[in-house]
């Protein structure tokens, strides 16, 4: 089948939005999917699972187009955010590891992949032939009619016309870049919690989206609305799950409440940085530890600096606050184009609050809601 008719069955099933990171053997399909659709590039397959997330919650029809190797990276995502909050996934994953595999480091994992996804509980489809493009979109039509991932394996013989594509983007023109850069630390003087209550008494109508452990259940006590998705697993999705969102309601203010570790764990920072959402804040909470297992103290603790990795990334605006004033200030611009950073210096601590007493349904269903 060539890259037309898979196309045109995605389409066919409203699929509006693609995050993808491309594989070789089948170049032509990831050449063409920006062409044809709202489209995110990735740079890790894991960051495509909270986008998906996000997206689908704000009122998309998202999709996922990788290489098969990749969903060893997201199985985890999957498990604890795609099928704990009962979100569609479709996965359209170049099969690797098949007969005639070339590369030794493609079989061990891919090979066994259907048994893997079944002992997993992820529903698999095995599409081969160039004639079987119809059963890619009744595996799309599964993943949202029962609301759950359905990876699609898309065989080598799919691509016998679409993997010869070579063309090469365009060049870009050269760019100067030139700042400044001064970095400023001094003792931070706010709790995670304090930071919270900042966020939650500046918000009118944005979103809202909690990182997990503590700070989602911080974000409840301080002030709980139907705007806020509350993260119950998924390490490292929240910045993720706000790209989705505001990639599919770019009339939304979207503020995300991540963690250093979380970020730094992330590939998702130049991800936000080249799709360039102007209506994302990413506030990102640093104390030096990690705060809801114990507070462990996180490599870098004292040198990694997120605010000037967020410039590097290509964000718009990065700035550092450690008082509830400067943070108040920093949030206060976050209508001016985006994406913004604020990496806002904290100390470790957790407070005492309660578990959330909202199931993964009531979460998802009150959001859901909320933004339509």
């Amino acid at each position: 089948m060539d890259e037309d008719q898979i196309i045109g069955e995605l389409k066919n099933q409203g699929i509006d939005l693609i995050a993808s990171i491309p594989c070789d053997k089948a170049k032509g399909l990831f050449f063409a999917l920006p062409d044809h659709f709202r489209h995110i590039g990735l740079t890790r397959e894991e960051d495509g699972v909270g986008i998906a997330a996000g997206a689908y919650l704000a009122g998309a029809h998202p999709a996922l187009a990788i290489q098969s190797s990749g969903l060893g990276n997201m199985l985890n995502a999957i498990l604890s955010l795609t099928i704990t909050f009962g979100l569609p996934l479709p996965i359209l994953a170049s099969w690797r590891g098949c007969e005639g595999e070339k590369i030794p480091a493609q079989i061990p994992f891919n090979r066994p992949l259907p048994a893997i996804l079944s002992a997993a509980g992820i529903a698999c489809t095995e599409v081969s032939g160039p004639d079987a493009a119809h059963e890619i979109g009744k595996a799309v039509a599964a993943a949202y009619r029962n609301r759950a991932p359905q990876v699609i394996l898309l065989r080598p013989e799919c691509f016998s016309e679409c993997g010869g594509r070579t063309v090469l983007p365009q060049d870009q023109p050269p760019r100067l870049l030139s700042f400044c850069y001064t970095r400023s630390w001094r003792p931070p003087v706010m709790t995670r919690d304090d930071a919270i209550r900042v966020i939650a008494g500046s918000v009118q109508d944005e979103i809202l989206v909690a990182n997990i452990g503590v700070p989602s259940k911080e974000l409840y006590a301080a002030k709980d609305r139907p705007e806020n998705f509350y993260m119950l697993g998924s390490y490292t999705q929240a910045s993720a799950i706000g790209l989705g969102i505001a990639a599919a309601r770019p009339d939304k203010h979207v503020i995300v409440i991540d963690g250093d570790g979380s970020l730094l764990g992330s590939a998702i920072l130049p991800v936000i940085a080249a799709a360039g959402p102007k209506n994302l804040t990413i506030a990102c909470l640093d104390n030096g530890v990690f705060g809801s297992t114990g507070n462990q103290p996180r490599p870098g603790q004292d040198s990694a600096d997120l605010a000037l990795m967020a410039l590097g990334a290509g964000f718009a605006h990065a700035s550092t606050v450690h008082e509830n004033w400067e943070f108040q200030a920093a949030l206060s611009q976050k209508n001016r184009e985006g994406p913004t950073f604020i990496h806002a210096r904290i100390r470790p601590g957790n407070s005492e609050v309660p578990n959330i007493p909202l199931s993964p349904e009531k979460i998802r269903d009150r959001f859901v809601a909320a933004l339509s």
